[in-house]
């Protein structure tokens, strides 16, 4: 299994591509946006608002763009059928996606974090910096989780579309390229129904030094449930037909 996961990091940091992607461009949004705007957002600061949003934007991301992709594929080529004759079991399998998954998306939290703190002079305490990434990268576990199923779903020819929908939707309808507040009131309880939108919050909370909300952390818990329980389904149904 270690040496699985060694493989899948060294394929996920050889790919420039991915990297830019998932890493480079919420470091390019942020420092496009962050010095655009002088009235705050919700009382703070647009450079610190922001920063938790870009965190996010760029966790989901790397989230989204490492498991799936290589499940598709791996799928397409009988990888998967082979590894079963192997004493690697399924669930190890989906664990190794995971981690790797969730390794890219704390380098991508941590990258963003500290561009606002030494580019735009976003300043928190060490607690609230800890607060911040570690909160929006726990969360971020529900996309790395839907990630694997979205690669049961989609072939290696689509899944890039795929995730490309689920990414930007889920980005811009959860509120973070411009504040809930200022939508509508049916589009705002759409937002409010987003993952995106709660794993935003954990992280606002957790800048301003507060502890998450029980709501926010109910709303993502029920994703993360349902998002396993479709990993798992769709990969026994995986295995039945191959």
């Amino acid at each position: 299994m270690n040496v699985m996961l060694e493989l899948e990091l060294k394929r996920a940091f050889g790919d420039w591509r991915l990297i830019i992607f998932t890493i480079g461009m919420p470091l390019v949004i942020y420092m496009a946006t962050a010095s655009q705007f002088d009235e705050p957002i919700d009382g703070t600061p647009v450079a610190r608002y922001l920063l938790v949003s870009m965190a996010v934007f760029g966790a989901i991301g790397a989230a989204l763009s490492i498991g799936g992709p290589r499940v598709a594929t791996e799928r397409e080529i009988g990888w998967t059928r082979q590894l079963r004759l192997t004493a690697m079991s399924g669930v190890q399998y989906v664990v190794v996606k995971l981690l790797a998954a969730a390794v890219v998306t704390l380098i991508s939290i941590v990258a963003v974090l500290a561009l606002g703190a030494f580019a735009n002079d976003v300043r928190m305490s060490p607690g609230e910096w800890l607060m911040s990434a570690g909160l929006v990268w726990g969360g971020s576990w529900v996309f790395c989780v839907l990630s694997v199923v979205l690669g049961y779903l989609f072939t290696s020819s689509s899944i890039t579309v795929g995730l490309m929908v689920v990414n930007m939707g889920f980005s811009m309808l959860g509120g973070l390229f411009w504040p809930v507040d200022g939508m509508p009131h049916w589009m705002k309880l759409v937002a409010e129904a987003t993952p995106t939108y709660h794993l935003a919050q954990l992280g606002h909370f957790a800048q301003e030094g507060n502890w998450p909300a029980g709501s926010d952390l109910a709303v993502l818990g029920g994703y993360l449930l349902v998002s396993v329980a479709g990993a798992a389904w769709l990969y026994r149904r995986d295995e039945v037909r191959v």
